[in-house]
């Protein structure tokens, strides 16, 4: 039996609304260590976003570097195994790697060519074995996240990535013997898989890097892969799964969970379903209210929260305020400073939302100022329109915003 626990979505460095979350991700990683001692794996994955940035902090890669360095003194015997998100910088994580193999750590960030420029499929095969049982191996397929440049040209990026994928799975089937397990690692947004409206996830991903799935085989014994943020399994693929980010990086994903995948494989098949081990943040997520409401109703709500000197050992939450409007209100973040004197929370937004009536429809609709960039340009145009004159904007004028906004992209690709 080979033991494997899955991570992904670090995003170390990352700050939220202005605060630095250093704290926070090194109480994952601990969390982390834990896990490690307490389910000794063989193998440990991490599929990719180690970093929120390319050029990441002194610190951020100081907290990468000492993980690393702690379960290689502390589980010998253990394999990790990293592969580059799109937010990291492939050059930069595989700098390290000759040393980093020493200590049975092996990245995974670009993909390389062989002399006759064929891609090396043999690079992204790790053939690992379990911690005591040197006849019980694995066969990683470590993908990092892929570049137009790293597959067929001539093929869109669906197309390109199923067709790299499918490459990899003939030439790792080539090298295993029946009985040895399979297991892909990758870094990409599956067309389908669920993420919440307004996340992070849109603003990072974008609809022309999704990959239909359906193209390639699936026939390993488990998919472990990363880019999204909500821990969910890929489509009917019951083996397919995300594990989902360490820590919410928007509060649109504040019910996301959060943790590792732990899977058992024998002769090459997982021996029963993933378990999940959750992961209790450090500083949770609030929205007060859930919905937004009337000033004087919101500014009750935040009169009735935790000051600082009760429950001390309760965690501060991050905190977003939501507030209905019917007009602009002048002062309003003033006064919601003030109700939050003395409070244990970290404010980090005022999410201003009006009500407009449709005049040609007797009802409400709400909009927020705050999510507004995560729109199409057009609805934005379409929006602001309704909310100045009271009204739905003429065809016409839907037409020359469609014509601009056309005009404003070509202009920006050139």
């Amino acid at each position: 039996m080979i033991k494997i626990l899955a991570t992904s979505d670090w995003h170390l460095g990352n700050t939220f609304h202005g605060f630095d979350r250093l704290e926070e991700q090194a109480h994952f990683l601990d969390w982390l260590i834990g896990k490690v001692e307490v389910e000794q794996p063989d193998v440990l994955l991490v599929a990719g976003d180690v970093f929120d940035t390319s050029n990441p902090s002194a610190a951020a890669q100081e907290l990468y570097y000492t993980f690393l360095d702690t379960i290689s003194l502390r589980f010998p015997a253990l394999h990790t195994v990293i592969i580059a998100g799109n937010h990291d910088s492939a050059a930069r994580l595989e700098a390290p790697r000759s040393m980093l193999e020493r200590h049975r750590v092996y990245v995974r960030g670009i993909v390389h060519r062989t002399s006759d420029g064929e891609v090396d499929y043999d690079n992204l095969l790790i053939p690992l074995h379990a911690a005591d049982r040197l006849e019980e191996r694995v066969w990683i397929m470590a993908v990092p996240y892929l570049r137009d440049g790293d597959f067929e040209r001539g093929l869109s990026y669906s197309e390109g990535v199923a067709d790299f994928l499918n490459k990899l799975m003939d030439e790792a089937r080539k090298r295993k013997s029946p009985e040895e397990g399979l297991v892909l690692m990758g870094h990409l947004y599956a067309t389908g898989a669920e993420i919440e409206e307004g996340s992070s996830e849109r603003v990072v991903i974008g609809g022309t890097e999704m990959v239909d799935l359906e193209q390639v085989d699936e026939s390993v014994a488990f998919a472990v892969l990363g880019h999204l943020h909500r821990r969910q399994h890929v489509g009917k693929r019951e083996n397919w799964m995300y594990p989902g980010s360490a820590l919410p990086m928007s509060f649109t994903e504040r019910n996301y969970s959060h943790g590792v995948l732990c899977l058992k494989l024998e002769n090459g098949e997982v021996m029963e379903p993933p378990v999940w081990l959750d992961y209790q943040l450090l500083y949770p997520l609030l929205s007060v209210p859930h919905k937004p409401a009337p000033l004087e109703e919101v500014l009750g709500l935040l009169a009735q929260l935790p000051g600082e000197k009760e429950g001390q050992d309760s965690a501060v939450p991050y905190l977003e305020v939501n507030v209905l409007l019917d007009t602009p209100v002048a002062g309003i973040s003033k006064q919601i400073e003030d109700a939050l004197d003395g409070k244990k929370v970290r404010l980090c937004r005022i999410t201003t939302t009006y009500r407009v009536k449709v005049e040609q429809q007797d009802s409400y609709t709400m909009e927020s100022v705050d999510d507004l960039l995560t729109r199409n340009p057009l609805e934005v145009i379409r929006k602001s329109y309704l909310n100045k004159h009271k009204c739905e904007m003429r065809e016409e004028l839907l037409v020359l915003a469609n014509k601009a906004i056309e005009a404003a992209r070509k202009e920006d690709e050139e």
